[in-house]
């Protein structure tokens, strides 16, 4: 009941949540003490259901939910599902956030987010006082599944459902889309700013045990078997949760395409992608559209899963079109080291990169390195504390203060290497000791390898085996082949390549108030003029900047163009990454391509064609880059070692400081304070699949990985029937 000392009208906070019971707010409106635990919101649970507050002329309403401890041992613990909700929470509500006012948002987690407590406060906190210009944001993190549909609504068969920490226990079901599709209704028909925002899935593939993988899936199995005669998953099986037509309703949803949500390290890999992509600003506000297209390339630098975003997603995140401030860390002493601390950051360990800017500095400014301090290397952190060298500096910049703001531009060591385990003997499919030796010390003495792979007898990111005829195969963190080698020898330069993916797809241009990602250079892939005999089915044009079909044993090639709003031209190139690890650079000769406002190529030159060839489905990346014509950068170097970057011109500018990125450990170390790279720059990204039209012709397809579709038409001949390396 209501606290007979809150008079209505004086601003009282209504009911509270708190791990352990419910409390009561203050009729100051302030949040009460958590009741004995000593510890205050975000750390546990708390939720104001009363009346919100007004910011702006609008309500900015939230309901945060983490789950990673269930009340029912029979299901999986995931360790990361609350702290991905504080720090969302965080995102919210903290300095540099989005400006929702903790009165506003309920925050639950664990044993306070109980199926009974999370339906209220659906209604409650966000369909009951939302209004129509007000933004509404439910965001969870934990377990999702599939129920039997008991009222045929779904194609497949199955209902999505969320698993609450009291799922499956005490009679209580899972919580379905069903119950969740009729409250976004109403929500949705209240206001035109709701937003969904779920890190978990509804389906899953085989993932390795715990013993194994460093990944644990946000996928538990259904209650009870589907039964006799139900349907299959339907193809986009991860972007079930809500209906299409909902107006106005933006979704963004870890996995989809069958693929499953992933957490590693206690952190989400979709929610870690959305928040170092939402942290930021830069000269005009984000859209959803272009967050998206941020997270995607971030989470694929992790995982396999497929993230899926539906709705209008031509508006402003969260309808905020003032922020201009990121979630950043500060300076707090300067000396020998500098001293930072700030909020959880993706990213931000040992090694990481960032710009240091005035505290002052706002917008465009904070993506501009030609308004930086200096640019600074983290040596150690705890999280929320850091020690940082500067690295370089401007000529004539001022003196780094207390109060300074640093931007992370390049995340740390940690997120670069690759782990990768070396399955026992004693498992089925195990090395023997002398093998597994063998392949410990090949890496080792692999320059590049050594310093980008960790081999392990734990779990780890990747997994070593033994395939079909004793080889050696690689499996990824889905647990599907990603090589099969014929040559224990190829092993080390094939785990430096997936490593160097990992580096390339967290890259993030600087384009301050100059250059947007994926806006000012568009990207897409363009049929060859001239196709093998072996080409079927047809070619369905994708948009710049969307994920192209290409139909198999289809020739294409990749085209760029630059906005005519740029204000001058750019020096541009690329790379095509392939799940295999296969990465090839254009131009592919090293020559200059320059692009004026206005202008499109199309790469053409030799081994700048390429082909559809198997495994089907899989997704591969495209990235483009542009650089200013005072800052050129051999982009095509970058898929290569050091050693032949070596055999060139000594980098400098961008380049040296790509160079250094692409090379973990080798950041912060004691060096010269060197001049900064002060040009903006900018980067595109694409996904493109490879489907069958036909019967492939020739050989069929190998395990997942085997054939790469990267693979310049001179190297495969279609005409030929593409047999596998």
């Amino acid at each position: 009941m209501r606290d007979p000392r809150c008079a209505p009208g004086s601003g009282s906070l209504g009911p509270v949540f708190f791990a352990g019971g419910l409390a009561l707010a203050g009729c100051d409106g302030r949040p009460p003490i958590a009741p004995s635990t000593g510890v205050t919101a975000p750390a546990v649970s708390a939720c104001p259901l009363g009346r919100a507050v007004a910011t702006d002329g609008h309500q900015r309403l939230a309901l945060i939910v983490g789950v990673g401890r269930y009340r029912n041992p029979g299901i999986t613990t995931l360790r990361g599902a609350p702290e991905d909700a504080r720090r969302f929470y965080q995102l919210l509500t903290g300095p540099g956030g989005y400006g929702f006012p903790k009165e506003n948002v309920c925050l639950l987690l664990d044993q306070d987010a109980t199926t009974a407590r999370v339906r209220e406060a659906l209604t409650a906190a966000l369909v009951e006082r939302a209004g129509p210009e007000d933004t509404a944001v439910f965001y969870y993190a934990g377990h999702g599944s599939q129920a039997r549909d008991l009222n045929g609504d779904e194609p497949d068969g199955q209902d999505e459902t969320f698993l609450f920490h009291d799922a499956r226990s005490d009679g209580v079901a899972d919580f379905t889309d069903d119950e969740l599709n009729p409250l976004l209704a109403r929500l949705a028909a209240k206001t035109r700013h709701a937003v969904v925002v779920l890190d978990s899935c509804n389906s899953g593939t085989a993932a390795r045990g715990p013993e194994a993988g460093t990944y644990v899936a946000r996928f538990q199995p259904p209650a009870e078997p589907a039964g006799a005669g139900a349907a299959s998953p339907a193809p986009e099986a991860g972007a079930g949760w809500v209906p299409e037509d909902l107006p106005g309703l933006v979704l963004f949803t870890a996995a989809s395409d069958g693929t499953s949500a992933l957490e590693r390290a206690g952190r989400g890999i979709f929610t870690d992608a959305l928040l170092r992509t939402l942290s930021e600003v830069g000269g005009r506000p984000l859209t959803y559209a272009q967050a998206a297209r941020q997270v995607v390339p971030q989470v694929a630098a992790q995982s396999p899963q497929v993230p899926y975003f539906q709705g209008d997603l031509g508006g402003p995140v969260f309808a905020n079109t003032s922020r201009a401030r990121p979630l950043a860390w500060e300076v707090t002493a300067v000396g020998p080291e500098v001293a930072l601390a700030g909020p959880p950051l993706p990213g931000m360990g040992p090694g990481a990169e960032l710009r240091l800017y005035a505290g002052n500095a706002t917008g465009a400014e904070l993506r501009d390195p030609r308004s930086a301090k200096a640019t600074l290397v983290v040596r150690s952190t705890t999280g929320l504390n850091a020690q940082a060298v500067v690295t370089s500096r401007p000529a004539g910049a001022p003196a780094v203060d207390q109060g300074d703001v640093a931007v992370l531009v390049r995340p740390g060591d940690d997120a670069l290497r690759l782990s990768v385990r070396l399955r026992p003997t004693a498992e089925e499919g195990g090395l023997p000791e002398e093998r597994a030796r063998a392949l410990r010390a090949g890496i080792e003495a692999d320059a590049e390898a050594r310093l980008a792979v960790e081999p392990t007898a734990g779990a780890g990111d990747f997994e070593l085996s033994l395939g079909e005829g004793g080889a050696v195969v690689l499996r990824g963190p889905e647990n599907t082949v990603r090589n099969a080698y014929g040559d224990d020898g190829q092993v080390p330069r094939s785990l430096w390549q997936h490593a160097r993916q990992r580096a390339l797809l967290q890259l993030r241009g600087e384009g301050g108030g100059d250059f947007t990602d994926n806006d000012t250079l568009t990207v897409q892939l363009v049929p060859a003029p001239t196709q093998g005999p072996c080409a079927r089915g047809r070619w369905e044009q994708a948009r710049p900047g969307e994920e192209q079909v290409v139909p198999l044993c289809h020739r294409w090639q990749v085209q760029v163009g630059l906005a005519r709003e740029a204000p001058g031209p750019l020096l541009v190139g690329g790379v095509v990454l392939s799940t295999d690890g296969g990465m090839l650079g254009f131009p592919a000769d090293g020559r200059s391509v320059r692009l004026r406002p206005g202008e499109r190529v199309t790469f053409n030159a030799p081994k700048e064609t390429f082909l559809g060839t198997p495994p089907l489905g899989v997704r591969d990346h495209v990235i483009v880059f542009g650089s200013q014509e005072t800052n050129p950068v051999p982009w095509p170097l970058l898929t290569d070692t050091a050693v032949t970057r070596a055999a060139g011109p000594a980098p400098a500018g961008l380049y040296r400081v790509l160079d250094r990125y692409l090379r973990p450990g080798g950041r912060g170390a004691a060096r010269p304070v060197e001049e900064a790279d002060d040009t903006t720059w900018t980067l595109s990204h694409l996904t493109l699949r490879v489907v069958a039209a036909a019967a492939p012709p020739g050989p069929a397809a190998g395990p997942s990985g085997a054939w790469a579709r990267g693979r310049p038409e001179d190297v495969c001949d279609p005409d030929a029937g593409c047999p596998p390396p």
